[in-house]
């Protein structure tokens, strides 16, 4: 059975994206002050976005067995992201480099949390030491309320591949090319598929999380430009909180992102 319709199914999600972290102006005595806490913030996010980074391009060399963009297409996806994301060319060329010499193997995992009974969360980890991440991680997240638990129940997961068509000229017309469109999507495997803007031949893909690199790796060689594929992660039920808890859980958050190695954080509280 394909799932509801994608629109829902991603309107419930809330992803932390450790990239995408606020940075707010702190409180201080003078112009000066507020400047200096302004430029720690932004060094700090800028750092943790670079490591990130990092892993994510250490991950792909090792998905796509190449180190040359030109014939991994997972790695030039993440090139091309973390160009849009300002960072230096010579940065993603020293990552690549040191590769090269550091075969220490990357890997994804997952960690549930319960924060303070009615918060939920799942944390993606992309590590090469998960035993020594989980170690360091358990003081701040037992200190500050937390629990490891399953949290399979509350959370349902999907595959989204967002893509768009290379060469949309070659279709006369919208109806065309959602045929084609269609056809792709059950002859590789989604589940589902939504027309996300025509006139860029932008797409997203819903399929079994099992199933992203491969499909994704079909898409690009079927004229697809393959944009983002990201495993996602809602929650079936969202709780609200107080202004108090909510700050509170700001704070955990913050704590969680700032972790070596994680790399999206999911929960199940409302906006």
């Amino acid at each position: 059975m394909l799932r509801e319709t994608f629109k829902i199914c991603f309107a419930h999600v809330k992803r932390h994206d450790v990239a995408l972290t606020t940075i707010r102006l702190m409180a201080g005595h003078s112009k000066w002050t507020n400047i200096k806490h302004l430029k720690a913030e932004k060094d700090g996010c800028k750092a943790v976005l670079f490591a990130k980074i990092s892993r994510q391009i250490r991950l792909a060399i090792q998905e796509g067995n190449s180190v040359d963009p030109a014939l991994n297409s997972t790695l030039r996806s993440v090139i091309d992201k973390a160009v849009k994301q300002n960072v230096p060319f010579v940065t993603i060329q020293n990552v690549l480099n040191s590769f090269q010499n550091n075969k220490l193997q990357f890997t994804k995992h997952r960690l549930g949390i319960q924060y303070k009974k009615k918060v939920f969360v799942i944390c993606i980890i992309n590590t090469n030491n998960f035993p020594g991440f989980k170690m360091d991680a358990t003081a701040m997240i037992r200190k500050s309320g937390g629990i490891f638990v399953d949290v399979r129940h509350i959370f349902e997961d999907f595959g989204w591949i967002k893509a768009h068509y290379a060469e949309l000229f070659l279709f006369a017309n919208r109806q065309t090319f959602e045929e084609k469109v269609f056809e792709d999507a059950v002859e590789f495997g989604a589940e589902d598929v939504q027309i996300v803007d025509y006139r860029s031949g932008t797409v997203n893909f819903i399929c079994d999380p099992s199933y992203l690199i491969a499909i994704s790796k079909r898409l690009q060689s079927s004229g697809y430009c393959v944009e983002k594929s990201e495993h996602i992660f809602y929650a079936h039920d969202l709780v609200k909180l107080t202004s108090d808890q909510h700050d509170s859980y700001k704070v955990f958050l913050k704590k969680l992102q700032i972790l070596p190695g994680v790399e999206n954080i999911y929960d199940n509280v409302k906006q």
